[in-house]
């Protein structure tokens, strides 16, 4: 398998990363432990490669956001904030999970992801928690009104560190249907946020994974690869956001889901 397919891959992920609010990290470690050279890569390393793949990610479609004017800035750093000591711990988890605990804890959180595909349909509106009110208004002039709770918001933020780090994800699956249910923001603002939270989701766990030395060479060459292709995918996907039926891209990345969690519990032992 050449190299350069990376790029064509990195590009879908990065697509549908920009959709749903994800940073493509749920496909790009199995794919890296299962399928990309096999032996090549170990769950630390597949993680780490994944989270700087995840930045690259977050970076392009950050950008493309901002220029539409959809990102609550605020929001996204109150979220932030909890990731350092949640990407910490999310790491250090690495070091006492053996790679048939791995497989099989990934294996239930892509579970978890697909399931939650299928069966949630957020409806942004009230949220749940009282806390400061906001008003956003993007590049079409719509105005989009919701409330923050920073407590909840900085709790939540230690959540998606932690799953993070430990798994290679973006976390956007824990922080958009967050923002949607508690905070009633709109998905398409949700989205854009939670792509906003990963670039430092995602320099703490890539930080802390530099420091122990597990970006392999190989690694940052998958990190290029792949990244330039995400980075293109990321702007594709804000482009045709508001484009595309969510359920399409939700029943497709749910089949695909479900087949990679069944690879990892076979092949994690």
């Amino acid at each position: 398998m050449s190299d350069l397919v990376l790029v064509p891959i990195g590009v879908a992920v990065g697509l549908v990363g920009a959709l749903i609010g994800v940073g493509g990290g749920f496909f790009v470690v199995p794919f890296l432990l299962r399928v990309w050279k096999p032996g090549t890569f170990t769950p630390e390393t597949a993680t780490a490669s994944s989270l700087g793949i995840v930045l690259v990610s977050a970076l392009s479609g950050t950008w493309a956001n901002a220029r539409r004017k959809r990102i609550d800035v605020r929001m996204g750093l109150v979220l932030a904030a909890g990731t350092l000591p949640g990407a910490w711990v999310g790491r250090r988890l690495h070091q006492i999970l053996s790679d048939r605990a791995f497989a099989w804890s990934f294996a239930a959180l892509l579970t978890a992801v697909a399931l939650y595909l299928v069966l949630v349909k957020l409806k942004p509106g009230k949220g749940l928690l009282r806390g400061t009110s906001r008003e956003l208004v993007d590049s079409d002039g719509q105005a989009h009104r919701y409330e923050l709770n920073a407590a909840a918001g900085v709790i939540s933020g230690t959540l998606v560190g932690v799953v993070s780090s430990l798994f290679g994800v973006g976390g956007g699956l824990i922080l958009v249907p967050f923002m949607v249910v508690a905070y009633g923001a709109p998905t398409v603002v949700a989205t854009a946020t939670s792509q906003f939270a990963f670039i430092f989701t995602s320099l703490v766990g890539l930080g802390v994974s530099l420091i122990d030395g597990h970006l392999t060479p190989e690694g940052w060459k998958v990190v290029g690869l792949m990244g330039l292709g995400v980075a293109l995918g990321a702007q594709i996907g804000v482009a045709i956001a508001k484009k595309v039926p969510e359920r399409v891209v939700r029943g497709i990345l749910a089949a695909v889901i479900v087949g990679v969690a069944v690879s990892m519990v076979r092949k994690g032992g």
